[in-house]
This record gives C-alpha cells, sequence and structure tokens, in this order.
C-alpha cells in the first residue's frame, strides 16, 4: 500500500472500512457474508463519488481502484469486478508511469495476491478513534449517488470527536450553493433530520464524497428543534449515513 504514493486515501479507505467491519461484526451469529453484502455496497457507494468524479485525476482514481481491492482482501473480502477494475488499473498506472519503479517490478505480485481468496476475519478489528476537523457553522454538500444534500454543523461532541450535522429538506443535482439553502425548512421536524456521525472527519473528503459550502454560517436549518421525549438526534457512522440520506428524501 506504500507504493501507491497516497497515503490520505489510502488511511480514510482503511478506516471507513475497519469501522463498518467492526459494527457489522459485533452482531450475534452473523455470517461472512452477511457481513460483506453490508460493507461492499456502502463502501462502494461512497468512493464511486471520487471514481466517477470529473475533478479527479485518472490516477488519482486508479490508486483508488487498487486499495479498495486490496484493502478488502486485508479485511477478509473479494468482490470481482472491484477486483477486475483494481487489476486494469495497476496496468493503467505503470502505462502513465504514474508511480515508482518499486510499484511496476512488484506489480505482478500485486495481481496474483488480488486474485487469491482471501482468509476471512476470525476476530474484529480495531475501530478507529473517532475525529473530526470540521466546526459548528460548517455547512457541507454531501453527495449519494449523484444527488445532493445539504447539512448544517450544529454541535461537535468531545474533543474535536463527532460533529451533529442536521439536513436541509430537499435535494439537488449539482452540490448547493449557501444562496440556494437561505431560509429553508430542516428535512424532518423534531430533530429527525439530526445526526451524530462517525467517520466523517475529513474536509476535503478523500472520497469526493462531502465537500465545503460555507463556514462559520450562523443559521442552520429551520424548524428541526426536536420535542419532549424526542431525543436530540440519531447515532451513526459515514457510511450509514447514506441510508438515512434516502429515508430523508423518499
Amino acid at each position: 500500500m506504500d507504493k501507491l504514493a497516497a497515503r490520505g486515501h489510502v488511511r480514510a479507505l482503511d478506516e471507513d472500512l475497519a469501522r463498518q467491519v467492526a459494527h457489522q461484526m459485533s452482531y450475534p451469529g452473523c455470517s461472512h457474508e452477511d457481513v460483506a453484502r453490508a460493507v461492499i455496497p456502502p463502501i462502494l457507494a461512497r468512493w464511486r463519488c471520487l471514481l466517477e468524479s470529473e475533478e479527479a485525476r485518472p490516477a488519482t482514481k486508479d490508486v483508488v481502484r487498487v486499495a479498495l481491492a486490496t484493502l478488502l482482501h486485508k479485511y477478509g473480502f473479494h468482490d470481482p469486478a472491484i477486483t477486475a477494475e483494481a487489476i486494469a488499473a495497476v496496468d493503467a498506472l505503470n502505462d502513465a508511469v504514474a508511480l515508482s519503479d518499486a510499484f511496476e517490478r512488484q506489480s505482478a505480485d500485486i495481481k496474483k495476491l488480488l486474485r487469491t481468496a482471501p482468509t476471512p476475519l476470525s476476530r474484529r478489528p480495531g475501530s478507529p478513534r473517532s475525529i473530526t476537523f470540521l466546526r459548528v457553522g460548517d455547512v457541507l454538500s454531501i453527495e449519494l449517488r449523484g444527488h445532493f444534500q445539504a447539512a448544517y454543523v450544529r454541535q461537535v461532541t468531545g474533543l474535536n470527536e463527532t460533529p451533529v450535522i442536521e439536513f436541509y429538506a430537499g435535494a439537488f443535482t449539482r452540490p448547493p450553493e449557501l444562496a440556494d439553502l437561505a431560509g429553508r425548512e430542516a428535512a424532518r421536524p423534531g430533530g429527525r433530520a439530526r445526526f451524530s456521525v462517525d467517520g466523517l472527519t475529513y474536509l476535503p473528503d478523500p472520497a469526493h464524497q462531502v465537500r465545503a459550502v460555507a463556514a462559520a454560517h450562523g443559521e442552520g436549518p429551520h424548524g428541526g428543534e426536536p420535542g419532549p421525549g424526542q431525543g436530540l438526534h440519531t447515532i451513526t457512522d459515514i457510511l450509514t449515513l447514506q441510508r438515512h440520506m434516502d429515508e430523508l428524501i423518499a
């Protein structure tokens, strides 16, 4: 992995996978196949934001394809389509002389590893420490399958640990601007559009899923205050958040 020269992307991918694999393996009686079904689709949905972006360099996309297949292998998973894309990406990186001579010399071994059946984990991996670089007042655009939803950072819990965000109503076909959000209501009343999100760490986001719209903004969505007994927010993580996003605009 060090030959990919993309420490930030590799670290973010590894943290996403470790967090989700550990969470899914904590369920009693959950099989390896169950964990794979719960891990691979959401990780792909998140990182497709980079892989399908017109802004990302082709070499960056190829590096992420190789990293994704390699890290899935590390955690005991194999997806034929992801592996095929990664093997093609190895050749593309070498053809473009995008990485080091050491990467090219080890390309055959990399491909051999990716084609080898991985060993399922026998115990849960450690979860990464919860940390965020977001601040109260940040306004975010979060992409999911080609649409964009906006969220406001209401709170940061602990010592820069976890942001609590609230979604604005509606979705956009492009990343929203601050003017699009002026006077906009919360996606749901009673605090049901507020989420404490573990793994919402980096800005800029290596996966290109989360983008900055504004910083230190004084006004969030209107009308979302929770009532008595309704709870303050939902506790979730960056991958499970995608399911909540679907529910908010259903």
